[in-house]
């Protein structure tokens, strides 16, 4: 896998990740978040897809947005972030392509 591939893989995976984000955010007027497992009901098992395929986006907002974190928890949360956007973008490129 050359470097551009990989790149252009996280940016797909990426992208992926906030478009699932977002429609669910659009769809229901409710924030995506890793909280949605911990419902009662069957719509934790319903938010499994959606946390599945949106956590980097999740993630990322998390950790950039949420309370202060030291550096490494920072940098922790973008490898992280990376590696499931990357996991993301293959797989989206090995289904459709």
């Amino acid at each position: 896998m050359s470097f551009l591939s990989g790149v252009l893989t996280i940016v797909l995976g990426f992208a992926v990740s906030g478009a699932t984000a977002s429609a669910y955010e659009g769809a229901t007027g409710k924030r995506a978040g890793f909280g949605m497992l911990r419902a009662p009901d069957v719509t934790a098992v319903a938010a499994v897809p959606v946390v599945t395929l949106g956590a980097a986006y999740i993630l990322a907002r998390n950790v950039l947005f949420g309370r202060k974190r030291p550096a490494w928890a920072v940098a922790a949360g973008t490898v992280v972030t990376g590696l499931w956007s990357l996991v993301i973008g293959a797989a989206m490129l090995s289904a459709f392509v």
